[in-house]
């Protein structure tokens, strides 16, 4: 079986686009993604990227992150809509049906590979500063704006398509 990456992108890039500029699809497809990755054996072997770049939108939806270029975030997004489709190249539902969802995802994060690598740095330096934040925000309750990890693990109930 050969996956033609090209031809999947040129598919589903005009949804990414969409995607890309609504924060609550946006936000919804990484619900959606981590939900279907989570416990799926299939999926382990690529469950730390999956989870690196949900992370990486994560963080670059709030505004933490603004190093990621907007051809990565289409191509993230690109991934994961992809996982997301249940009848894509080969139906989810059959023996080794995520195969080919294995592989669009490791396509995408060796395309993205040197954002990912930055994004990591950046990530291993402000953990540190973000521990000292958290601790910062139990003393001054001032705060009132929702963290975009509470909306993201939220349960919402939905009509809306991604």
């Amino acid at each position: 079986m050969k996956i033609d990456f090209e031809e999947i992108i040129r598919k589903l890039e005009s949804k990414a686009n969409t995607i890309y500029f609504d924060t609550d699809k946006l936000k919804q497809l990484l619900i959606t993604a981590k939900e279907k990755a989570e416990g799926n054996k299939q999926l382990m072997e690529i469950w730390e990227d999956l989870k690196l770049i949900i992370d990486l939108v994560k963080d670059w939806i709030k505004g933490d992150y603004k190093e990621l270029s907007k051809t990565s975030v289409i191509m993230i997004i690109i991934s994961l809509l992809y996982l997301v489709n249940p009848l894509d190249l080969v139906p989810d539902f059959l023996p080794g049906g995520f195969i080919d969802d294995l592989a669009v995802i490791a396509y995408v994060v060796k395309k993205i590979s040197d954002e990912l690598k930055t994004y990591k740095q950046w990530r291993s330096i402000n953990k540190t500063d973000e521990t000292i934040e958290m601790k910062a925000e139990f003393v001054d309750d001032t705060a009132d704006v929702e963290d975009i990890d509470d909306i993201l693990n939220e349960d919402e109930d939905t009509d809306e398509e991604i």
